[in-house]
């Protein structure tokens, strides 16, 4: 396979994309369309394969960055992420839903990445600055981008990596802790003392803006 074209966008590190509800017939199309792209994908085509990035590649981007903290670092796990999937398809055997199976991949690779490299998990502040302040972000952002941001963006970056993970897919994803305990490859009872002792930590960080 030729390397993935793929291009990681900026994200506003207090953004998050929550997912919206379906009415029934929206909902069964949908699946119809994921069916279909896992059938052709599994049949090796490549177009499918281009349309499967453009559809999450902005998640899987702003998953990995939020775990790794950093640009250069969530772009390329992003990479390694789709060229798993790519390489793992036909294993794919649709017991939990495509994205669910994409996210793990990405959350997997990850957390590896932050045990081989543990020493960049702090966000320099100017990359804060440079993430909110690409074009179109409202200017009026930067500076709590700057300010409150480099705070929240450092208390993460502290929190163990599983409980950065549980706490990146419930506070920014909106997942519940069942997605959340079958992506992380746990039980729904430690999806929810991960968060909570995530959140406690947190509080006990950002007591001053919580």
């Amino acid at each position: 396979m030729s390397r993935v074209h793929y291009v990681g966008r900026r994200v506003n590190p207090r953004g998050a994309t929550r997912v919206t509800s379906m009415s029934g017939s929206s909902a069964e199309r949908a699946d119809r369309d994921v069916r279909d792209l896992v059938e052709r994908l599994q049949a090796g085509d490549e177009g499918a394969f281009e349309k499967l990035v453009e559809e999450y590649r902005e998640r899987v981007y702003r998953v990995a960055w939020r775990i790794l903290r950093d640009d250069e670092d969530a772009e390329d796990a992003a990479q390694e992420a789709f060229i798993k999937v790519f390489k793992s398809i036909d294993r794919f055997e649709r017991r939990s839903s495509l994205y669910t199976w994409i996210y793990r991949i990405t959350v997997n690779i990850a957390l590896n990445k932050l045990k081989r490299d543990k020493f960049r998990r702090m966000v320099p502040l100017g990359d804060m600055i440079r993430r909110d302040t690409r074009p179109g972000t409202d200017p009026g952002r930067v500076t709590e981008s700057s300010e409150i941001g480099r705070r929240i963006g450092e208390a993460v970056s502290s929190l163990p990596d599983k409980q950065r993970a549980v706490f990146t897919l419930k506070f920014y994803e909106g997942m519940s802790h069942k997605e959340i305990a079958e992506i992380v490859g746990c039980s729904e009872g430690t999806s929810k003392a991960n968060y909570f002792h995530a959140i406690r930590k947190l509080r006990k960080l950002l007591g001053d803006l919580v």
